[in-house]
């Protein structure tokens, strides 16, 4: 039973002793939340014996996911920096894809298995116009839509298509 809800039943009413039992009860449970970051270490430059750590990101194990993919080529053609650098990123935690045409920025999701090589990929880009950029941007969604397959070849990834044809080259950064 709350300090406050006990006052009310027997007084009725708050009376000045209530009050200043709710007061106090309040200023125990405030003393309690305080954080105790202020507590110095023993040794200098150790790190203080606390559960507080920062948060670090999932990554994946197959050596595609969670990698920033700087594209270097798309159908057979050098890739061309307008805005930005064209890359891809496959987030491995919600199935996120992340990237760039150059002009725009695309995102999406995909479906990836590791072990079949496989990947299914589903993007939109942003509709920002930049001089030169809307011939590569067309094949990069066209080239994204068809692949199928992927390859590492040391830091490179190749998306192919169902044949096997190379539809885009990046590089690992």
């Amino acid at each position: 039973m709350t300090v406050v809800r006990y006052c009310r039943e027997k007084q009725g009413k708050y009376t000045e002793k209530c009050g200043w039992a709710v007061i106090l009860s309040a200023a125990f449970l405030l003393a309690g939340c305080q954080s105790a970051s202020h507590v110095a270490s023993a040794a200098p430059g150790a790190k203080p014996a606390s559960a507080e750590r920062p948060l670090q990101a999932m990554r994946s194990m197959d050596g595609v996911q969670d990698v920033r993919w700087e594209i270097t080529q798309i159908s057979g053609q050098k890739a061309k920096f307008f805005h930005h650098q064209p890359y891809l990123q496959f987030g491995s935690q919600f199935r996120q894809l992340q990237g760039n045409t150059g002009c725009n920025e695309l995102a999406g999701s995909y479906d990836l298995d590791a072990g079949q090589r496989t990947v299914k990929l589903n993007a939109r880009a942003g509709h920002f116009s930049c001089d030169g950029a809307l011939a590569q941007e067309a094949v990069l969604m066209d080239v994204l839509q068809d692949a199928e397959r992927f390859q590492l070849k040391g830091g490179q990834l190749i998306l192919q298509d169902k044949s096997g044809q190379n539809l885009l080259q990046a590089q690992k950064k």
